[in-house]
């Protein structure tokens, strides 16, 4: 028997909302079930809470008691400030579910908040999504380097003697420290990872322009599938692998007549080893932070991005754990609303 009364996590980005669900059994037993679906807010913001009510009825939101709410859309440029970003989600989530209690995680404290009607400080509830996914991963793995790579980002989370030791809080700060690195697994775009890739025994400078996604880059080289290209394409075109190779061929302004797939195969692998160098060198930038005797020896590599985690893990000569397990299942994907569904489930079930 499952108690009726879940959890709700949900993690509202700026191109994806994310959910997951979490019961609790009479012998105390955990169960999950996740969904997502692709939302560009910064296109359009009122269509959230449609989007909220489809993923609600999905995990029948009817019959949970309470919402975890985590939240990155507030940097969409559709919002003036992060403030009224903040507070255009929240209300959002009220009006999606306003019989649920929800609570929203303080990126400055990790605790939990009830969402009043009004919010004195919302800049304290901005970019907090990957504190909810470092609080718990640090309750099972009290020294390690967690790397969640998600569809636009990399975030670089030193988790050492059982805390949360990043130096960062705002976004601005995290990518002061290279706990935030802005280049993700499929949105983000190839020409602001390199400035030149090699075509036929040259430098080829790449194009200012928006042709192209690390998507079409990871596609090529077999790390992704079809459907694991979750996010909308840049020329509104199909996923298929031809797809991909005309999109990045645009990168150095050809297309796919003049430049074969070995050619683009090879494109591909220099910007993915120019993601690899961000992700490496930022990460080195953290660990040099960590005193010597306490800097962890194991990354988590997570997120839908875990196999750039994952390698990256390896150049820097340390052990690898897919975190919290096989990362082709979904709910690595949805890893923050997860994680802020299982705190607060400490909180309010404890």
């Amino acid at each position: 028997m499952v108690e009726s009364r879940g959890i709700l996590g949900l993690d509202i980005g700026g191109a994806n909302v994310k959910a997951a669900r979490l019961d609790r059994d009479q012998h105390g037993v955990f169960s999950a079930r996740v969904a997502s679906a692709p939302l560009e807010v910064w296109r359009d913001p009122s269509l959230l809470v449609g989007e909220l009510l489809a993923l609600g009825r999905e995990l029948h939101a009817e019959t949970c008691a309470f919402v975890a709410l985590t939240l990155t859309a507030e940097l969409c440029d559709s919002f003036v400030t992060k403030r009224e970003g903040v507070t255009f989600i929240c209300a959002s989530v009220r009006q999606a579910f306003p019989d649920l209690a929800v609570f929203v995680l303080d990126v400055m404290t990790g605790q939990w908040v009830p969402l009043a009607q009004e919010i004195d400080a919302p800049l304290r509830f901005a970019a907090n999504n990957w504190m909810a996914s470092a609080l718990l991963a640090v309750q099972s793995h009290p020294n390690a380097l967690l790397i969640d790579i998600g569809s636009t980002t990399s975030d670089i989370i030193p988790l050492v003697d059982g805390r949360v030791a990043a130096r960062g809080r705002t976004d601005t700060d995290r990518l002061r420290y290279g706990e935030l690195v802005y280049c993700g697994a499929l949105r983000s775009n190839p020409n602001t990872v390199v400035q030149t890739v090699p075509v036929h025994g040259d430098l080829c400078r790449v194009a200012d322009e928006r042709f192209s996604f690390m998507a079409d880059v990871h596609l090529l080289l077999g790390h992704i599938t079809e459907a694991e290209y979750t996010c909308a394409t840049a020329d509104g075109r199909g996923t298929s692998l031809k797809e991909a190779h005309m999109r990045l061929a645009r990168l150095v302004c050809a297309d796919s007549e003049m430049l074969g797939l070995s050619d683009i195969r090879g494109i591909a692998r220099a910007v993915y080893e120019a993601q690899l160098h961000g992700v490496v060198t930022a990460a080195l930038q953290v660990l040099s932070g960590v005193d010597s005797e306490q800097r962890p020896e194991t990354v988590l590599a997570a997120g839908s991005g875990a196999f750039v985690a994952a390698e990256a893990g390896s150049r820097l000569g340390m052990n690898v754990v897919f975190y919290p397990g096989d990362p082709k299942r979904k709910q690595e994907v949805v890893l923050p609303a997860l994680a802020a569904a299982r705190l607060l489930a400490q909180t309010v079930w404890s």
